[in-house]
């Protein structure tokens, strides 16, 4: 491990991101890094941050954290969405990464979640000797990105699970006790702390008036599904909304395989003034608008995590999200327009599930999981132990 330079005495933290969600969990842990005089804030972009076809995000971050030093990837990320193309696209981001880091010389680098981008990021970061921590890790979903998250798990050094059940995971895996601290959920740190922008003045800027229900839907690939049936599904989900009647916000989906078969879909809908049609919304901003729906839509991570907090109800499809636990908010419904419809028309008036929903918000921590994450990343001592790995099932 290289020791930090006598002109550099801060300890320098890099955060690398790929997808707006993950970004925006961050956002309150970078808050806090870049505001400790121990501390530097690095920020790594890639994948959709740097990518026009899905809203280019770079300059939010700049706007969020002007004292950080930001550095981005350019993956290649919209061109197709084929394996082949993902697939060769992680390879640039890989030689890039390590270019880059090579460059900052950060004494630890924070990864979340179970993109791809991140397990390439994190090989590259432990080949440089770079310590890596990993949020969100012990997750149980579906799709190649269980595969994902528990790869990097194995090469992580440092491990902050949201729940007791995924630190049980993550020990199960052989990962040494020490190197594991349950701290809740970042994303919940957003709500709690209220960092996200109000949520009239939201809708005015998304084009929504004051007043009057609207829907968010955000519906990501099923990755094992073809692209035309990625696009049969997003297709009949939106004429299920159509026969709904409410107003919806309608965001792209990410960037995993499968996607241009939803956008193709999203597109077709762009002139129906019923569907207000967005590549990207800004972090803040999109919470904001959280706030104020009636009930998000599709299989997005945010309807199991941030939804419930805000006592948002949520109608999941598809088995994106099959094995994360999920409170009473989150209604499954088959992707058929007129049991979409239906379970849309239904919802306010259901006072059992209003009841329910009343008492969701409690499974993902207590909105302190950056001071937790922080106090770690701070103090831990970076030497050889930290770096050299070894398996342990003693407490398994």
């Amino acid at each position: 491990m290289k020791s930090r330079s006598p002109k550099s005495p801060k300890r320098k933290i890099c955060a690398f991101s790929g997808k707006r969600g993950g970004f925006g969990a961050y956002v309150p842990l970078m808050r806090l890094i870049e505001r400790d005089p121990a501390l530097e804030l690095q920020i790594l972009l890639g994948d959709m941050h740097t990518s026009a076809a899905f809203g280019s995000t770079v300059g939010e971050a700049r706007a969020l954290f002007p004292r950080a030093k930001i550095k981005t990837i350019q993956m290649g990320t919209g061109k197709d969405d084929t394996p082949e193309t993902r697939a060769e696209n992680l390879g640039v981001c890989m030689t890039a990464a390590a270019r880059l880091l090579a460059d900052l010389e950060p004494d630890m680098i924070m990864v979340h979640g179970d993109r791809g981008e991140h397990l390439v990021v994190a090989l590259a970061a432990i080949t440089l000797g770079i310590p890596v921590a990993h949020s969100q890790g012990g997750d149980r979903t579906g799709n190649i990105d269980e595969i994902i998250r528990h790869s990097i798990t194995k090469l992580a050094h440092l491990h902050f699970p949201e729940t007791k059940d995924a630190a049980e995971c993550i020990a199960r895996m052989g990962e040494e006790q020490w190197r594991i601290h349950t701290a809740g959920s970042l994303y919940i740190d957003r709500i709690m702390k209220k960092l996200y922008s109000d949520p009239q003045e939201s809708r005015k800027k998304y084009g929504l008036g004051e007043s009057g229900s609207y829907a968010i839907l955000l519906y990501h690939p099923e990755t094992y599904l073809s692209r035309a049936e990625n696009y049969r599904r997003m297709r009949e989900i939106l004429k299920g909304v159509r026969e709904s009647g409410v107003r919806s916000i309608v965001v792209y989906p990410c960037s995993d395989p499968g996607y241009e078969g939803i956008i193709k879909a999203i597109d077709e809908v762009r002139r129906d003034r019923q569907f207000l049609v967005h590549k990207n919304i800004a972090n803040l901003d999109f919470l904001g608008l959280m706030a104020g729906a009636s009930v998000m839509l599709g299989n997005s991570s945010t309807m199991i995590k941030e939804a419930p907090y805000l006592k948002l109800p949520a109608l999941n499809f598809g088995e994106r999200e099959r094995g994360r636990f999920r409170e009473e908010n989150v209604i499954d419904c088959k992707i058929e327009a007129s049991a979409i419809a239906k379970k849309i028309r239904d919802l306010p008036a259901d006072k059992k599930f209003r009841l329910k929903l009343s008492r969701c918000g409690y499974h993902l921590g207590d909105g302190k999981a950056s001071e937790k994450i922080l106090d770690v990343v701070k103090t831990v001592p970076l030497n050889q132990r930290l770096l050299d790995k070894q398996l342990s099932y003693e407490h398994v």
